[in-house]
C-alpha cells in the first residue's frame, strides 16, 4: 500500500475545499431569499456571505499555485476553523430543528476540511526536504 505524501494530500484538500466553497457560495448567494425565510439573518448578509465564499474559492486556488504548501494549508485551515464556528453560531438562528441540523452538517463539512489540512501539515513535518517547499 502506498502512502500519500503530505504535499499531495494538502494540494487535494485545498483544491476540493475550493470547489466546495465555490458551489456552496453560489448556492447561498442565489438561494439567499429562500434561506432568509428559515434563518434569522438579513438577506444582504446571506448574499454577501455567499459571494465572499465563492470568491474565497479562487483565493484558495491561487494559494495552491503561488504560496508554499505549508503556508497555504495553515491559512486555509485557520479560515476553515473560524468559518465552521461562525456557521455553527448561525445555526442558532434557524427556525426549526431540521434546519439547525442541516446548518450544523455544513459546519462539520468545513471543520473536516480543516482536519484534512491539519493531517497534511502533520505529514509534511515528517517528510524530509519539504521545509523549503
Amino acid at each position: 500500500m502506498t502512502r500519500i505524501s503530505g504535499r499531495a494530500l494538502g494540494t487535494w484538500s485545498l483544491r476540493i475545499d475550493a470547489a466546495y466553497c465555490f458551489v456552496l457560495g453560489l448556492f447561498v448567494a442565489f438561494a439567499a431569499p429562500q434561506i432568509a425565510t428559515v434563518v434569522a439573518l438579513p438577506l444582504p448578509l446571506l448574499i454577501g456571505t455567499g459571494i465572499l465564499v465563492a470568491v474565497w474559492s479562487g483565493t484558495v486556488l491561487w494559494l495552491v499555485q503561488r504560496v508554499r504548501i505549508r503556508l497555504a494549508l495553515q491559512l486555509v485551515m485557520g479560515v476553515n476553523i473560524v468559518a465552521a464556528l461562525l456557521i455553527a453560531v448561525a445555526a442558532m438562528t434557524a427556525a426549526s430543528a431540521l434546519i439547525v441540523i442541516a446548518i450544523i452538517a455544513i459546519a462539520l463539512d468545513v471543520a473536516l476540511f480543516a482536519v484534512s489540512q491539519a493531517i497534511a501539515l502533520r505529514a509534511l513535518r515528517g517528510t524530509p526536504g519539504i521545509a523549503a517547499a
